[in-house]
């Protein structure tokens, strides 16, 4: 599963606005700058789901911890206000299941989740409480690549962990280290935090835990991601390392890359 396929490049844009709580104890070179609402920090946000998928779009398995499944709570009991999938979910992105649960490690998560069938993309994202548990990512890696091999998607998108404030430096190190191990595969690794990042802790008042996005964060959260998911399903071109840069790239963007824990 170390493959050594140059890494693809999604270019997600910085136009995702602050996410401000929820992790428990076309065509395109790879994919073009996501489209998000952009609410000002304080701003009211609308919080209405995406109307469900038709049986002909992208189709998403997801699979992480409670920022995938939605606070300390199991994926299968629905998607929720705190989950990212249910406004990425419709017109063009089908949701067609996975695992998650609050509190969960990524060894946890690859010993659950179970084969998806004619899955287009998997979203995987997970690590915060690997950090939580002192789990290196060394050691979480066979981990992923299991998940990778079970689900069997098309595409894999390797989203990255949101800060943790717990223990910053923890957290950082471990997200290094995946986008590293991303970059030596031909998946797709996305950093969607980046505009509630300072330094390695959360934008003051971006979290109110130190470890979860607001359910309007998650809802932004959620069509940022959408956006990854219709370029990396719709076209998966591409890009290899020693063709350069992609005209219009955003500066920041590594190589694999298209990120969250708990």
């Amino acid at each position: 599963m170390d493959r050594a396929t140059p890494a693809r490049v999604a270019l997600v844009g910085a136009a995702l606005a602050l996410l401000t709580t929820g992790c428990s104890a076309g065509a395109v070179t790879t994919a073009s700058p996501a489209r998000v609402s952009a609410a000002a920090p304080g701003a009211a946000s609308t919080l209405v789901p995406v109307a469900a998928g038709d049986g002909h779009g992208v189709r998403v398995a997801i699979v992480g911890d409670s920022l995938t499944a939605g606070g300390g709570r199991l994926l299968s009991d629905g998607l929720a206000a705190d989950t990212w999938m249910t406004y990425a979910q419709g017109d063009g992105v089908e949701y067609v299941g996975g695992w998650a649960r609050g509190g969960s490690t990524v060894e946890q998560q690859a010993a659950a989740v179970q084969p998806v069938a004619d899955v287009d993309v998997l979203v995987l994202m997970s690590g915060t409480n690997d950090v939580r548990t002192g789990v290196s990512f060394s050691t979480a890696r066979a981990s992923y690549e299991s998940i990778i091999d079970t689900v069997g998607a098309r595409e894999v998108v390797v989203a990255a962990i949101p800060p943790y404030d717990r223990d910053p430096s923890a957290a950082a190190r471990y997200e290094r280290d995946l986008e590293r191990w991303v970059a030596t595969t031909d998946h797709v690794f996305v950093d969607p935090w980046r505009t509630v990042r300072s330094g390695e802790a959360w934008v003051p008042g971006a979290s109110v835990d130190g470890i979860h996005p607001t359910t309007a964060g998650y809802e932004r959260l959620g069509r940022s991601l959408r956006e990854t998911i219709l370029d990396v399903g719709a076209a998966p071109e591409v890009l290899r390392a020693d063709e350069g840069p992609v005209e219009g790239t955003p500066d920041g963007v590594a190589p694999g890359s298209v990120d969250g824990g708990s």
